[in-house]
């Protein structure tokens, strides 16, 4: 009985880091899918944007610094004036005209061959169809861009916290372990390059910023897809594949409450649409 309290007391700080990293990576996914328009700087420069940063971010420089920077961008700089000037370096860091500074793909990376559509865009293709998803407009943008990758992880994101909440800690765990595997294997093998060739940016309005966090972000997501994913062995191993009557905050307590306001501000979040989101969004298979 005392292992089950504490684990349900344990789960509520878990329940708040899932939903803060599947607000984060639905954030990355939009910022970095399509040209940003008022509501998506909006968003980004927003309370809860900061407040999903710092819940996120523990003791880590990298990730609390993120808050610090949207704060002072919002107060420094007019938001008609920002929008402007990051749809421009938006449209030089990922579209063009000429050679992009940084590729937003995987494979260069990997494999020092500019070429799109390699043999890891296709790796990448097979764990989104495990998952029974496939990209919107399959074979217009590959499968690797970065924007797609949060835009899947997002998703994953959103299936660990449902799965936390129905106390499913058998599939929880394996859910939170295929994560661990995708960012381990398709995401920390290029971030920090993808950051480092976007200082590159003949200005840095906003976007070298975010990739700099978003690879500060996914170092610290492996880490705590790791050690959730041992918690949440344990609690199976302890308990059986599901505990009845979930885990996470009980309804009507503070915390539920406080989760609420962010799941309802995730869910604005997923239905703002930059123009040219669609190219990087994914679909179940059967639709």
């Amino acid at each position: 009985m005392t292992d089950v309290v504490n684990m349900r007391r344990e789960s509520i700080d878990l329940e708040a880091l899932l939903l803060s990293r599947a607000y984060l990576y639905t954030l990355f996914h939009k910022l970095f899918g399509g040209t940003p328009d008022a509501a998506m700087v909006a968003c980004v420069l927003s309370e809860t944007t900061r407040d999903v940063a710092e819940e996120y971010a523990g003791d880590d420089p990298s990730m609390k610094g993120l808050g610090r920077f949207l704060e002072n961008l919002g107060e420094c700089v007019d938001g008609a004036v920002l929008t402007e000037q990051a749809r421009d370096e938006y449209t030089r860091l990922f579209i063009g005209p000429g050679e992009v500074p940084c590729q937003p793909m995987e494979s260069p990376y990997r494999t020092k061959d500019a070429a799109v559509f390699q043999e890891n865009t296709l790796a990448v293709r097979a764990i989104f169809r495990e998952r029974g998803l496939q990209l919107t407009r399959l074979m217009r943008i590959p499968d690797d861009h970065i924007a797609t990758m949060c835009g899947f992880m997002a998703h994953e994101a959103e299936r660990s916290l449902a799965e936390l909440r129905a106390g499913n800690v058998g599939d929880l765990a394996a859910s939170l372990r295929d994560e661990e595997a995708f960012v381990r294997d398709h995401m920390l093998t290029w971030v920090d390059d993808f950051a480092r060739c976007a200082r590159r940016s003949k200005t840095a309005v906003l976007y070298p910023q975010m990739i700099e966090a978003l690879a500060a972000f996914v170092r610290n997501d492996a880490v705590l897809l790791s050690e959730a994913a041992c918690w949440a062995e344990e609690a199976r191993d302890a308990c059986g594949e599901t505990i009845p009557g979930g885990l996470g905050a009980l309804p009507g307590s503070p915390e539920a409450a406080a989760f609420a306001e962010v799941s309802d501000a995730l869910a604005a979040l997923a239905r703002l649409r930059p123009f040219g989101i669609e190219d990087h969004e994914l679909v179940s298979m059967s639709v």
